[in-house]
């Protein structure tokens, strides 16, 4: 299967979004390891919910960094009879199971939090500024490892969107222990907390959303539907188009297939083959979209399609249920 990201064209065959960040991924796991170990002794020393809170968030933020790592490894699985895009969208899978984790964690940080705030405890602020110090130094770095990798894969902007309100939650602690040490305030570590509680939960919600997409085959983000159509209705010899799809297998990886009527559908071969490289070239070059079918046909085959696809079709250039044989691939 000669599909490619196109981003990245490496000789390892199939390259999701992800897959290109591996190693940089492995690296802030392993910052996020030494935090996670620094704020549990840390929290257990201090008496701060706030930081085992912070422990907590940043153990599930590392989780799904883990469970977005083994799905890069899973998306690079070659096709199979069964599964003849391989195991790509394991990556989509990453992340729900990653968003399920979040919920549930928002909401037991924001039940502790209410808890610890009618029920306050001795806090020492002291310790609680120095290992938060850690926490936030280290989130910085992360997110300077992460930062390219997030505007391309759904994987990586959910590890940095993770970083970062890791970093915000311990600037949150860090303040809370200030309190603490001036004002020998304790409620803060309980407000620290649920401020944790709080940052988790529009993030979820946000890559809910985006996988829902994904799953849904909805058009990939900065992909515009009527946009490629006008591309490939300018295309010369194109007489129109129909059952036009644009979907992603997973972030960075988009397919598209559409219904061809070319201006002389009795044309040479070499014509329409023509025609086919130029299709191609735009859908890469204008769209990033790498793997095309595009089905050549008659202005009257559309009659002789099944029923759902000319009720969708509505016999007009709506977008539809495509079907039929694939008359040409790229790759």
């Amino acid at each position: 299967m000669g599909m490619g990201h196109n981003h990245d064209h490496s000789a390892g065959g199939v390259q999701t979004a992800t897959g290109g960040y591996r190693k940089r991924l492995i690296v802030v796991l392993s910052i996020y390891a030494a935090i996670i170990v620094a704020q549990v002794v840390g929290a257990l020393i201090t008496n701060s919910l706030a930081l085992a809170a912070e422990a907590m968030h940043m153990a599930v933020d590392a989780s799904g960094i883990f469970i977005a790592l083994i799905a890069t490894v899973l998306a690079t699985k070659a096709a199979s009879k069964k599964r003849s895009y391989g195991l790509m969208r394991a990556e989509i899978v990453a992340v729900l199971i990653n968003c399920l984790l979040l919920f549930g964690l928002g909401g037991f940080i924001l039940y502790e939090a209410v808890e610890r705030w009618f029920n306050p405890t001795d806090v020492a602020g002291g310790g609680v500024i120095a290992f938060a110090v850690v926490g936030l130094i280290g989130a910085a770095t992360s997110l300077v490892i992460l930062n390219r990798g997030a505007k391309e894969s759904l994987n990586v902007k959910a590890a940095f969107l993770e970083v970062m309100s890791d970093g915000i939650g311990a600037a949150a602690i860090i303040i809370s222990g200030i309190l603490n040490v001036t004002l020998g305030w304790n409620q803060g570590d309980a407000i620290a907390a649920a401020a944790i509680g709080v940052i988790i939960l529009p993030r979820a919600f946000m890559l809910l959303k985006q996988a829902i997409n994904l799953i849904m085959q909805g058009v990939p983000a900065g992909i515009d539907l009527d946009e490629v159509r006008a591309s490939i209705v300018e295309t010369d010899g194109v007489a129109d188009v129909h059952s036009l799809h644009v979907w992603g297998l997973t972030s960075g990886v988009s397919v598209m297939s559409a219904h061809i009527v070319p201006d002389s559908p009795d044309g040479a071969p070499r014509t329409h083959s023509r025609m086919l490289d130029e299709l191609t070239l735009i859908m890469r070059e204008r769209f990033g979209i790498e793997h095309c079918t595009f089905q050549f046909e008659e202005p009257t085959h559309l009659d002789h399609e099944g029923l759902m696809h000319r009720d969708l079709a509505g016999l007009t250039s709506t977008p539809a249920v495509s079907g039929g044989q694939h008359a040409g691939h790229s790759h």
